[in-house]
């Protein structure tokens, strides 16, 4: 092991040195007699090493048993402090060397005495180069002079090397206790205090400095090891009550002698200081983290019984909660021992630790930036969980109250660590820097790793504006409160849900009794919606009017003339200013008005609301029109339903199209249009292949045309009777040359010329494909279901020629019916009193809905669904049905009572037609030209469909595609699928 000194290129600054050149006495107060030279004083002196730990004496202290070094007269006693300068003089390039004088003998006095100074005269420059060629492996400063030889010092040195060994690390049990024992051995001498109070010691020698640094390191290694016990050592500056209770808070002039602090000049002391400042600080962050990671996350995970179940949701809430803690922890403990080292190599001066911080840095700083971006959501996790799981709450209890673990910190004290560990480091490097000579290399070096952590810094900021904004969307979410019973889904956990703005507005309020009334509301601009709320206790926004989604929000003006709030409150507030003011009038309020507005055909309503500056009316309108962009550009980029718009001939785009169907025939797809007196038939992509396959008379009109495509039967309403035509006779190969024209004649009648056919509707019930036609008898208020069955082949009989449909049932329900829905086992009729359950083949039904006696006869879904017009019902679940109204929806059990404890959403606009495509809801408004689109069982506003002029054509069958007629043609609205 080679002998522990600076390294070569661990050599101070020549401003460093300059600083050094008046800390001691000069050569001309030796000549002119003020101070005697020493008596042994060598002829000729050679360089320093560098700070070198050993207690060999010199040659003549060999010899004699006396330092030979100590002057004759006492110099003037130094001052304590680090940064009190005494008026001396040293060559430049060269350093004090300070001993202990330990008494010779028993009898000889222990008072403490001068330390030894070691000084050169002034030589020419050439005989000072010649001096450093003597020995190229010294360095300018040393505790130790390098004349000293001798096997004597030689088998010294070599014990010192057994002793002082750097090839183990220092542990409570290992070098460090050695280096504590030998600290203790050395003999500080505390001088007498009149107050009691310790002292410190006079002189502190090189090996008992570093065996204190051994030591100190060796209390920060088993403290962190350990979690909470720290290796007792008494320190020279320090009682010893006080070294057997706690390791005390050292800095680095504590462990250094004031001579040689004094010698180093201000600046170089501070600089110092710094650099031990921050391993000190680096190794209580080490400390910390390694209790985050063995003291909360290995109890946390190993928890019996677990606080949280499953496990993988315990997994999840660590992996959220701590992110990449642990990486940054192992990579701080690896610059943590090389920070140790190189404190230890170079001690009681480090050069620079700039080259180690860099390295460590580079490396780490993603795992920063995911977890400063993180930090937000696990502050707001952990609370959230331990507020929610009172268990999960006492075991960070449990984990404060561990004061030798913890020392009474919270968990957040914990996770905000590394988020204030970076800026810490950033004042540290600053400081360093304006302490540190210009022709230091960390001039260059610093400024790297700043920019380095800076970097980190400035990237993870938007993240972290980000969360923390999304943090406040949540808690705005949960304080928010509805009016019972009504589902309006702000899809408040949705990523790109955002709160663009909020703040308070003033509505006036009108009423008998006050005419100049005013209601303050607090206002929030989502992305998707636009909330009026009235602030409660406890922080809780209750909901005084529906919210207006993005889409149907309209800003109608934002240019009205100001208005003067006149209200009591006013008067009361003005009446107490006038008493301040001697009676000086206090001018009203003015409020400037905009008008918003939802634009939903027959449910439109407007809200004139106020702010008390015109540039507070100016970021509203800002505001909205920003958001309605945002939200125009996003559902464009990611529309749920598209509109592909069906290429036609010219000859059918010069008539009136009644109606559509798509169908699959020859494995190809094919489009049915009717117009007044024709059906054309092609294929769907192909526009010169449509062909006239259906022409009838023109006294009578076509109304409506749909396919069976499993048994090849066109079905076409003309007028009140309905026909089907044989596919396979018009269409008998997939090339249109080959399809034959037919009449009214070849078609076969499905209903009979007594009764007028209201529509007619396919579905499978009962694993039967069935054909329902519906007709309103006459004289009476009720309707006639007509259930035909489809066959494959046709039933030959003697006397009857061949049926390709037979006669199934027939149903008979009160009230006009409108549309006939098919479920597994039954069928729902919807008429203009109710919705009507019933069974083909069994003449009874049953209305619905069904009020449970667990709802009350008052709730909002039964008033409203009594008196209203049904429109539909759709099954959206194994036991749940969805009725839908003019007004919204609500749902029911597969017996027809009312759940979700009576819950219900309404719809944006007056709906004219609804359709279901699972698990979505298209609601159409011929008069706006505008479907909504309904996630059905959140009740989720997704999308608006906008189309001018779009009728929806009613659709027959479940899996017939969704057509609707425009001025400019057929369109289809498509579902997309996620790329």
């Amino acid at each position: 092991m080679s002998f522990i000194s600076l390294r070569p290129e661990s050599r101070l600054p020549p401003s460093t040195h300059d600083s050094i050149t008046r800390a001691g006495p000069s050569y001309e107060s030796y000549s002119s007699g003020t101070l005697k030279p020493p008596p042994d004083r060598p002829s000729k002196l050679r360089r320093l090493r560098p700070w070198s730990f050993s207690s060999r004496s010199s040659p003549g202290r060999t010899e004699s048993g006396a330092n030979s070094l100590n002057h004759p007269e006492p110099l003037a006693q130094a001052s304590g402090h680090p940064d009190t300068e005494v008026d001396r003089i040293i060559e430049p390039y060269e350093l004090l060397r300070v001993r202990d004088h330990e008494p010779s003998s028993p009898g000889e006095s222990s008072k403490p005495t001068r330390p030894n100074i070691l000084t050169r005269t002034r030589r020419s420059s050439a005989q000072r180069w010649s001096d450093s060629e003597e020995d190229d492996q010294a360095d300018s400063y040393s505790w130790v002079d390098n004349d000293q030889s001798g096997n004597a010092q030689r088998a010294q040195r070599g014990s010192i090397r057994r002793r002082l060994s750097l090839s183990e690390p220092p542990s409570p049990t290992g070098t460090a206790s050695r280096a504590i024992r030998n600290a203790s051995r050395q003999p500080v001498r505390v001088p007498p205090s009149p107050t009691g109070a310790p002292q410190r010691p006079a002189r502190l020698d090189p090996t008992q400095s570093y065996n204190i640094l051994l030591a100190y390191q060796s209390s920060y290694s088993s403290h962190s090891s350990s979690g909470g016990h720290t290796t007792p050592f008494v320190s020279p500056f320090a009682s010893t009550e006080v070294g057997r209770s706690k390791t005390p808070d050292l800095e680095w002039h504590d462990l250094i002698d004031p001579d040689v602090r004094l010698s180093l000049g201000r600046e170089e002391v501070k600089r110092q200081g710094l650099w031990w400042e921050l391993i000190k600080g680096e190794s209580e962050y080490v400390r910390d983290l390694r209790i985050i990671c063995q003291g909360i996350i290995e109890p946390l995970r190993n928890h019996e019984p677990p606080l949280l179940s499953p496990p993988s949701r315990l997994h999840a809430f660590i992996l959220e909660v701590f992110s990449s803690i642990p990486e940054i922890l192992r990579l701080h403990e690896e610059m943590l021992e090389r920070l140790l080292l190189r404190q230890r190599s170079e001690w009681p001066l480090i050069t620079s630790a700039t080259d180690i911080l860099l390295q460590t840095f580079l490396e780490v700083v993603d795992q920063y930036e995911i977890y400063m971006k993180n930090f937000p959501f696990a502050e707001t996790r952990v609370k959230r969980e331990c507020t929610q799981n009172p268990r999960f709450g006492l075991f960070f209890e449990e984990r404060r109250n561990h004061s030798e673990l913890t020392r009474r910190r919270d968990i957040s004290v914990f996770l905000s660590r590394p988020v204030t560990r970076l800026p810490r480091l950033l004042l540290l490097l600053d400081a360093i820097t304006n302490a540190t000579p210009l022709d230091h290399p960390d001039h260059e070096e610093i400024p790297t790793v700043k920019a380095v952590l800076e970097g980190v810094l400035k990237g993870s900021q938007p993240g972290i504006e980000s969360a923390e904004a999304k943090i406040k969307l949540w808690d705005f979410g949960e304080n928010l409160m509805f009016r019972k019973g009504e589902i309006i889904e702000l899809d408040i956990p949705d990523p790109k849900r955002t709160l663009v703005h909020a703040g308070y507005l003033f509505r006036r309020v009108r009423s008998e009794t006050n005419w100049h009334g005013w209601q303050d509301l607090h206002a929030f601009l989502l992305d998707n919606y636009f909330l009026l709320t009235r602030d409660e206790e406890q922080g809780k926004h209750i909901v005084v009017s529906r919210p207006i989604h993005i889409d149907f929000l309209e800003l109608s003006s934002a240019d009205g003339t100001p208005e003067r709030r006149h209200d009591y409150i006013n008067q009361v507030r003005r009446r107490q200013s006038n008493k301040g003011r001697n009676g000086q009038h206090m001018p009203d309020r003015l409020m400037y008005p905009f008008t918003i507005s939802l634009q939903s055909g027959a449910s439109s309503r407007a809200y004139t609301l106020c702010v008390t500056s015109q540039a507070a009316r100016e970021q509203w309108k800002d505001k909205i029109e920003s958001a309605k962009a945002l939200r125009r550009y996003d559902i464009e980029n990611n529309r749920t339903f598209a509109i592909h718009t069906i290429s036609v001939p010219d000859e059918v785009k010069k008539s009136a199209i009644k109606a559509a169907d798509t169908f699959m025939w020859c494995n190809r797809e094919a489009v049915a249009i009717a117009l007044n007196h024709t059906v054309w038939i092609g294929w769907r992509r192909d526009s010169h292949s449509y062909r006239e396959l259906v022409r009838i008379p023109s006294m009578a009109s076509i109304t409506a045309v749909t396919v069976i495509p499993d048994f090849g039967w066109l079905l076409v309403k003309i007028g009140g009777r309905l026909f089907a035509f044989n596919l396979g006779l018009m269409m008998p190969t997939h090339e249109p040359t080959t399809w034959v024209k037919t009449t009214l004649t070849q078609g076969i009648e499905l209903s009979t010329p007594a009764e007028e056919v209201a529509f007619v509707r396919l579905g499978t019930t009962k694993g039967r494909l069935l054909v329902v036609h519906a007709t309103y008898i006459s004289r009476t208020t009720s309707t006639l279901l007509t259930f035909q069955e489809p066959l494959h082949a046709p039933v030959y009989n003697a006397r009857d020629p061949p049926q390709p449909f037979r006669l199934f049932a027939q149903l008979s329900v009160p009230g006009f019916a409108s549309e006939v829905w098919f479920f597994k086992q039954t069928i729902a009729v919807i008429t203009d009193k109710s919705i009507m359950v019933a069974e083909p083949g069994n003449s009874n039904y049953n209305p619905i809905p069904v009020l449970p006696p667990s709802l009350s006869t008052s709730s909002l879904a039964t008033k409203l669904s009594s008196p209203a017009r049904a429109m539909a019902m759709f099954q959206t679940g194994e036991n749940e049905f969805l009725l839908a109204y003019e007004w919204g929806a609500c749902f029911a059990t597969r017996y027809g009572e009312i759940s979700r404890n009576g819950a219900f959403f309404r719809w944006n606009l007056y709906p004219s037609y609804i359709a279901f495509r699972p698990p979505y809801l298209l609601v159409f408004d011929e008069t706006e030209g505008k479907a909504e689109v309904r996630h059905v069982a959140m009740g989720k506003m997704s999308e608006v469909i906008e189309c001018k002029g779009m009728r929806p054509i009613r659709l027959s069958r479940a899996d017939q595609a969704l057509l609707a007629l425009t001025p400019e043609g057929i369109i289809e609205v498509v579902e997309t699928v996620p790329l």
